[in-house]
């Protein structure tokens, strides 16, 4: 029970606040409070946001590529946007095994005359697939990309790690002696 002040003669009087108004006062009152106090401590978790673009398969390899030198081969890949949308940027990174993320191929676009031209399909040329490698190292490589829809770069796809041969000249050229 809550209990009210009141003066009577000079002196404090304390009467008991009636059933109904007492109450009802102080459950507005955490009604209040606590709704107040949701709003300004609770904010709702993030919606994750998901890529608007997406990838065909990234297959990756290492050959030899001279007696003492390798490169990194990348099997051809479709990069997809969604409808509407241009592709605005892709990375290739490779990784070496111990090290850290390099970028080996960053391709950007024409702003004025952006990919594709029509569809939803991007295709990158061969020539953007062969890169230079350190032989006996492993590696693991990973496209990034984003187009128009997409606030940052995705990942979008990743090989599993692969190791580039180490020759000797033997191997590379064998020779025939007649």
């Amino acid at each position: 029970m809550v209990r009210k002040q009141e003066r009577v003669q000079g002196r404090m009087n304390f009467r008991r606040i009636g059933n109904g108004e007492g109450k009802a006062f102080f459950v507005c009152l955490a009604a209040c409070l606590a709704s107040t106090l949701l709003s300004v401590c609770w904010t709702p978790p993030a919606a994750r946001a998901e890529p608007s673009v997406s990838v065909s398969p990234v297959h990756a390899g290492c050959y030899l590529a001279r007696a003492d030198r390798c490169k990194i081969h990348v099997e051809p890949f479709v990069i997809q946007v969604a409808s509407g949308r241009k592709l605005v940027q892709f990375q290739l990174v490779a990784t070496p095994s111990g090290g850290s993320p390099r970028v080996i191929y960053d391709f950007r676009l024409d702003a004025s005359n952006p990919l594709p031209y029509s569809g939803t399909t991007v295709a990158p040329s061969r020539v953007a697939k062969d890169f230079g490698a350190r032989c006996g190292h492993t590696y693991t490589l990973m496209l990034t990309g984003r187009d128009t829809g997409d606030a940052v770069v995705y990942s979008l796809g990743q090989t599993a790690a692969f190791t580039c041969p180490v020759g000797t000249f033997k191997e590379y050229l064998p020779l025939s002696r007649k």
